[in-house]
Parts: C-alpha cells; structure tokens; sequence
C-alpha cells in the first residue's frame, strides 16, 4: 500500500464474470499462438481491463488524485506492452482491436451510467472481449480465416454462458413467470447457434473437433437441466471450471 495509488482491492475489478469473459479469448489466443508479440498483447489488453474501475471513477467526477494516478499507471503499461507487440508484429492485429472499438465504447457507455447490465449488453461486452483472440493469434501469424473463427466462437461461448447465468439468477431471484421464460429464448438461441457453428466449423477437425462438438451439445443439456439454488459465488465458480474445460477442449480443436 502506498500513498501514490489506492488500495488494490479498490483497483480491481470485482465482478467475477468479467474476469471469465476476458480470460477465455486471452487464453484462447495464447495457447494456439504463443508468441512473445501474443504475450505483450495479452498484457496490454490485462493492463487495460484493470484500468477500468480507475477510469469509471474519474470519469464520474470522483476526485481522487490517486485513482488518476492509477489510470495513468494502466495506461502507461499498455502502451508500453502494446508498443512492443506492434515492433515485434507489425499492424496486422490492430484490425480486430478496431472493430471492437465500438463495441468497447457501448459497454463503457452503460458501465458509467450505471445502467441495469441487460443481456445486449453483456454480449457486446464478451464480443469486445473476444477481439482478443484473433489479435493475439493474428501476432503470431495466424490467417485471418483462424482468427475470425476463433473470435466467433469464444464469443458465443461467452454468450452462451451469460444467458444461462441470467437465467439461473432469474430463478435464484425469484422473477416472474413471464420474465423466466423471456430469459429463456436466448439460452436456446445462443446455445443452438454455439452448438450448430461447433459442428460445421469445427466438427471436422478429427476426434478433437468431434469431442469439442460434444462438449457444446452438454452445455446446451446443462442449461436445460430444472432450476436448483446454488450461492451466486458458487455457481460463478463452477462456471468458471467448465470454461476452463471447454477452452482446453477448443484449443485441441482448433490446433
């Protein structure tokens, strides 16, 4: 603890999920192309996460020097992180990081309003953090084609899982019938589409594509299971473990 910057615990971000949303397409990207040039992206894009709850509170008018120190800090080692993946890479990876620019922008947009976090909400946020994937794979010289898929996949991934975890907490709080089964479409919408692009992406990549398929059809069976409490903490966890299961699997598949 120092009096230049505050608290870390006050630095991090405290929500779980966020966490998960950007590990799997940061992992994703390192484990198919581990590159030094990955490695700085990776550290770039972790250094600019952190920034965020630092960004929130100066943005909202908190003045605090030391939270302006702290984004400083975070923003210093992303573009020193970020300058050394752009020597060792060149600019082949910027364009994905373009592209999720607004996607970034409307997910900070209701971050600093504090906006009720909606599912359209939370699905751009996981498409913008899915960007990470093909950046880092593109740095390592991966083609376009396997960055594009990579990208599309993590995110649905990632929106697959939101949905159940809504929907789970739905039940957990007690919401209407009506809203229960409004929260229900898009846990069969987004786990059908993860589980059909599984199978034609890729299903026919021998006996890893076909265990990864698998793996999607279970998630969609998982999600379809009656509604059992479970804490919130718990279910995070828990969650977190069968990502990091599905993103081993994922990454044999797409090798």
């Amino acid at each position: 603890m120092t009096r230049a910057l505050p608290p870390w615990r006050t630095l991090l971000p405290a929500e779980h999920g966020t966490w998960f949303m950007l590990a799997f397409p940061l992992l994703l990207g390192l484990l198919l192309r581990p590159t030094p040039a990955g490695l700085l992206l990776a550290l770039a894009a972790l250094a600019v996460f952190l920034s965020r709850p630092a960004l929130r509170r100066v943005a909202t008018g908190q003045r605090d020097p030391r939270q302006g120190r702290a984004l400083l800090l975070f923003g210093l080692l992303a573009l020193a992180f970020g300058g050394g993946a752009l020597a060792l890479a060149g600019v082949r990876f910027l364009l994905p990081l373009a592209l999720s620019v607004p996607l970034i922008l409307i997910a900070l947009r209701a971050d600093f309003s504090r906006a009720v976090r909606s599912l359209p909400v939370e699905l751009t946020a996981q498409a913008a953090f899915g960007a990470l994937a093909p950046a880092i794979l593109l740095a390592g010289g991966a083609s376009w084609a396997q960055g594009a898929t990579a990208w599309f996949l993590a995110s649905l991934v990632g929106g697959a899982n939101l949905a159940h975890v809504r929907r789970y907490l739905g039940h957990a709080h007690g919401l209407d019938p009506a809203e229960l089964r409004r929260r229900w479409r898009p846990v069969h919408a987004l786990h059908l589409l993860l589980l059909g692009a599984s199978a034609l992406l890729v299903g026919p990549h021998g006996i890893a594509g076909a265990l990864w398929t698998g793996w999607a059809g279970l998630l969609y069976l998982r999600a379809l299971l009656p509604y059992r409490p479970i804490p919130a903490r718990i279910l995070g966890w828990r969650e977190g473990a069968l990502s990091l299961g599905g993103l081993l699997l994922l990454w044999r598949a797409l090798l």
